[in-house]
């Protein structure tokens, strides 16, 4: 079974943000809402703050940017993958 994934490719930190800002790729499906996730490696559930609206880059590349807790920071790399728990 092929799980729906999301490659992170950027991380910012922006201090006037309630977040880390993710910038990354669906590989597959992109879910529709804030995703619940875990990090593909760990199994560790992530606190995904919200989804940002579309810019004309993120339209371009396909990309989408995901507001990540900041206490999650160590799971927010570049090249790191992420799983969507599908609701059973």
């Amino acid at each position: 079974m092929s799980a729906n994934q999301f490659r992170v490719d950027e991380v910012f930190d922006i201090v006037s943000r309630g977040g880390l800002l993710v910038v990354g790729t669906f590989q597959g499906e992109q879910p529709v809402g804030v995703p619940a996730m875990r990090d593909a490696t760990t199994g560790q559930a992530l606190h995904i703050l919200g989804v940002e609206f579309a810019t004309p880059r993120t339209l371009r590349t396909g990309q989408t940017t995901l507001v990540l807790d900041r206490d999650d920071r160590e799971l927010a790399s570049p090249g790191r993958m992420w799983t969507v728990d599908v609701a059973a």
